[in-house]
């Protein structure tokens, strides 16, 4: 059969207009306003937060864009990583505030929200702004050997790495610490600064205040956050330590047999040594580093 020229010719632009209105239709995603301009500062968490506090402005921003592009009314409570961060207990206070933060600063970009009060930072003393100082005045005082000091700075490095990766304080199980890539007569000298740097950094991280300047030891308070059994062990590291110090004896907290065979359950065991270390070495940081 023929048909006109110009009948077909109509036949197949209607044809292709259906086909392309299908096409379209099938896209199924919205295009998020400001995810792909150029200015993103709004994302980025405030520097003078700490690393809890920056991890949940992260995550909290992260939540609200899956909320809008899942086509849910912004409600930072409907979001489990707020309701129940998988975060230390210490930290869920401060990570749930910048969570919030983070969230209702993508929200008030995604939904045109009102925008979010600044959350209270808790005052910090000069020394702790800047953590290369920091590094310095908290723990590498009286770290006076190449070793020392290597070892403090490899400790610090891996107790970064266990705070990312959400790991629990071990700084004995660490291959660095149990082989330390040094001459063996350095050993127990690298072992020393290892363990002062992780427990400096650590300390940090958690957003605990500097340890100079604090008095004296036997008047310390464990960490806020510690439990009952973190807390004798605290407060034992810090008599060991005086104890070691009285003696005339180096700084090193795996020689403790208080530490190595703890007197409690031993299903209580690493979070006694986790107390009894951080006691320890704050105590010997401001022993051995002249106060």
């Amino acid at each position: 059969m023929n048909f006109p020229r110009g009948f077909l010719v109509s036949g197949i632009v209607l044809i292709m207009a259906a086909f392309g209105t299908g096409r379209a239709s099938a896209s199924p995603s919205p295009v998020v306003p400001g995810f792909y301009g150029q200015d993103r500062d709004w994302e980025d968490a405030p520097r003078e937060f700490n690393e809890a506090q920056r991890r949940g402005f992260r995550d909290g921003v992260e939540g609200a864009k899956r909320d809008f592009g899942n086509h849910r009314n912004p409600d930072v409570n409907n979001r489990e990583e707020y309701r129940d961060p998988h975060i230390e207990r210490g930290l869920r206070r401060a990570y749930r505030e910048a969570f919030r933060r983070g969230y209702e600063v993508a929200a008030s970009h995604l939904w045109n929200a009102p925008p979010p009060q600044p959350v209270e930072q808790p005052e910090r003393r000069d020394g702790d702004r800047d953590h290369d100082r920091d590094r310095d005045n908290w723990g590498m005082r009286g770290l006076a050997s190449d070793a020392e000091r290597q070892g403090y700075r490899e400790g610090s490095e891996e107790a970064r790495r266990d705070w990312e990766a959400q790991r629990r304080p071990d700084p004995d199980d660490h291959e660095e610490f149990r082989s330390p890539r040094v001459p063996p007569r350095l050993v127990d000298e690298y072992r020393e600064g290892f363990m002062r740097g992780y427990e400096v950094t650590r300390s940090q991280l958690s957003g605990e205040p500097s340890w100079q300047g604090r008095g004296d030891p036997r008047q310390w308070q464990a960490p806020q956050e510690y439990s009952e059994i973190q807390r004798r062990g605290f407060h034992e590291g810090i008599d060991g330590a005086q104890k070691d110090f009285g003696n005339h004896r180096r700084p090193n907290v795996t020689n403790r047999d208080e530490y190595r065979q703890p007197h409690v359950p031993e299903d209580l065991w690493h979070d006694y040594r986790e107390g009894f270390r951080r006691g320890y070495e704050m105590t010997a940081a401001q022993l051995w580093g002249g106060r």
